[in-house]
């Protein structure tokens, strides 16, 4: 008993029914990755068709509670109403006066085509008035026929059949003359609408001419204020041009007016020096014209003879000097 060997169990892939059972599965998966490969096509047309059928839904379940919301139809309602007011609040603005106009020619237009509309009336009634008168004559004529049929048995269907045919003449003119009166009230009815409308459409046209005049006047009124208000402002189409000559006229004025006075600095010392030589010039001009009238007066006064020294200067003198030479030239020989 204690050589006998210990026996463990095959496991599923060792026994024969385990590999035919993975060449099976191998076998398996290979066909149907290649059947998947070749319905690939099929499957991604099919996901795609699925999507795009569940957007359209979204699309359309998300329309049809658009839809039946009431709040929602009523926002539209507004915005729809609102775009429309703004669209011709545009076109209003841009040209009143344009849009009045064409609203009266359009109502003079439907003005004409109910007037042709009432002719048409007048000449129905018209056609029924020369009916009735024909009808008449022919009633006449029947009547008379059959009259004349009365006397002669041999005519009588005859006569009979004019009978006849006189009273379905009268019977229409009564309902002609029926017809003709209603057609005169209706007449009459929109000739008074008519001439109604005609007035109203004058007075339009009338206050449309003196609206145009008004606005024409307000116009030039209003251009000729903006003029003004731009002046005043500063906004008109030259003003951009005005301050950079402005700018430039105070950048000169101060450029030359810097030159000049850094010429008036260098040229100071220069002017004082010439103020200061010319009060020197005054000043011994003044001594000298002191002297002359001082030599003057004492020839005048007769004063004493000068000594000889000072004769010999004096000439000295005046040979420096014509002037005094010539002073004392003037003087009289005795006040030498």
């Amino acid at each position: 008993m204690s050589n006998l060997e210990p026996h463990t169990p095959k496991s599923f892939l060792e026994r024969p029914e385990g590999k035919v059972g993975v060449a099976l599965s191998l076998a398996l998966a290979g066909a149907f990755g290649y059947g998947a490969y070749l319905a690939l096509p099929i499957l991604i047309t099919l996901v795609t068709n699925i999507l795009y059928l569940g957007a359209l839904c979204a699309v359309l379940g998300g329309t049809l509670y658009l839809c039946l919301d009431r709040r929602f139809r009523a926002f539209s309602s507004y915005a729809y109403r609102a775009f429309w007011r703004w669209v011709v609040g545009i076109v209003i603005e841009i040209d009143p006066i344009g849009i009045m106009k064409s609203h009266i020619a359009e109502l003079g237009g439907k003005l004409g085509l109910m007037r042709e509309q009432l002719g048409g009336l007048r000449g129905q009634i018209h056609h029924i008035e020369r009916v009735m008168q024909e009808n008449t004559a022919q009633r006449d004529g029947a009547m008379q026929l059959a009259l004349s049929a009365k006397n002669a048995p041999e005519h009588a269907a005859a006569g009979r059949f004019q009978a006849r045919h006189a009273v379905k003449l009268e019977e229409s003119n009564d309902n002609l003359a029926a017809m003709k009166a209603q057609l005169e009230a209706l007449f009459r009815v929109l000739k008074k609408l008519y001439d109604a409308s005609e007035m109203v459409l004058s007075d339009m046209q009338s206050t449309v001419d003196i609206k145009s005049r008004e606005r024409a006047s307000m116009r030039a009124a209003y251009s000729v204020y903006r003029s003004a208000f731009a002046i005043l402002q500063g906004e008109s189409e030259g003003r951009e041009m005005y301050d950079r000559a402005l700018e430039f006229l105070n950048e000169d004025y101060s450029q030359k007016l810097g030159e000049i006075e850094m010429f008036m600095d260098f040229s100071d010392g220069l002017i004082k020096g010439a103020d200061l030589q010319k009060l020197s010039y005054d000043v011994q001009a003044t001594q000298k014209l002191d002297a002359w009238e001082q030599r003057l007066s004492n020839g005048l006064l007769g004063s004493a003879p000068l000594p000889l020294a000072r004769a010999s200067a004096r000439a000295e003198s005046a040979e420096a000097d014509p002037l005094d030479a010539l002073l004392d030239d003037s003087l009289p020989r005795k006040a030498r």
